[in-house]
């Protein structure tokens, strides 16, 4: 190489996965990933236009929302497509402000867990010694308790609140991903490209942000796809509890609890349960769709 030459920076040159165009050419072509897209994007439409989507009042009883009997009104009723509740709220107008909350659920506490998960695997993953030792033990013992179990003690100490169902689920859900990222970490760190950005004297901060991180984004983006799921079945199985969302804020989890004792009205069992299904079954078909377009994650240096 000539003195006027440039010299290339290490490690600048490093891709994930094949060259970056054809990552989205990839995601695009799995039928899974297509599938689960589409439900999600289904729901976070719902979310947006829920003011239009819904004809009335999501926390107030209807003056036309029960029978002469006093029984919620069923589903195809004029006025009211997906019939009412128990004590005449809407049912379809409750179901689309609680996507809101599902949606929230499912990426709040996901961006702080998979935000925990990733200082932690990657500091865990580059340090050695006892950095290593003592990341790895936390993130373990962590692991092996009950999630659920843990955001049930948590939320009863601290009471019970959006916010506070926010921050706890974050906190309970950070340890495999942490895990995961942590494996990986130590995989790269053996790799070509970062010896040689160590041996022209980049610290370790940059190491880490410029070349290590880079490497994690499509293995975080499925994780974050995957946990997103599990946030949403959570809240539900929380909020079944009395334990989640509180109302009159519009939860299907609270809504399938309220609905317990209505065995003659399947409707209000059946409605929410579907919706939190249908979202949990859209975010586990996105993430394998993602996982299966890019494949395993293996860097190589553009010359």
């Amino acid at each position: 190489m000539s003195a006027a030459a440039p010299v290339p920076e290490i490690g600048a040159g490093v891709v994930v996965g094949g060259a970056r165009r054809s990552i989205l050419r990839t995601v695009v072509r799995s039928p899974s990933a297509v599938v689960g897209g589409l439900i999600v994007a289904g729901f976070l439409l719902v979310t947006i236009f829920a003011p239009l989507i819904a004809p009335h009042d999501p926390n107030v009883s209807q003056a036309d929302g029960l029978s002469l009997l006093g029984e919620p009104l069923g589903p195809g009723t004029t006025g009211y497509p997906l019939g009412t509740d128990a004590i005449g709220r809407d049912m379809l107008s409750r179901l689309a402000y609680g996507a809101r909350v599902a949606l929230v659920i499912a990426l709040v506490p996901n961006l702080i867990a998979m935000t925990v998960a990733t200082i932690v695997g990657l500091v865990a993953g580059y340090a050695r010694g006892r950095t290593e030792l003592v990341l790895m033990r936390v993130t373990e013992t962590v692991m092996v308790l009950p999630a659920f179990l843990i955001a049930l003690a948590l939320i009863i100490t601290l009471g019970a609140s959006l916010g506070v169902v926010i921050v706890t689920l974050g906190l309970v859900t950070w340890t495999y991903p942490a895990r995961v990222v942590y494996g990986e970490v130590v995989r790269l760190r053996e790799e070509i490209f970062v010896e040689s950005a160590r041996a022209v004297g980049a610290g370790p901060l940059r190491i880490i942000g410029r070349h290590l991180l880079p490497q994690l984004r499509p293995l975080l983006l499925v994780y974050f796809t995957l946990n997103a799921a599990f946030m949403v079945l959570l809240e539900a199985g929380l909020g079944y509890l009395g334990f989640g969302v509180q109302p009159p804020t519009p939860s299907w989890g609270s809504m399938i609890s309220e609905a317990r004792d209505q065995f003659f009205y399947p409707w209000l069992i059946i409605e929410p349960g579907l919706c939190l299904a249908l979202l949990g079954v859209g975010f586990y078909l996105l993430g394998d769709g993602l996982a299966r377009a890019l494949g395993p994650v293996r860097p190589r240096i553009r010359l």
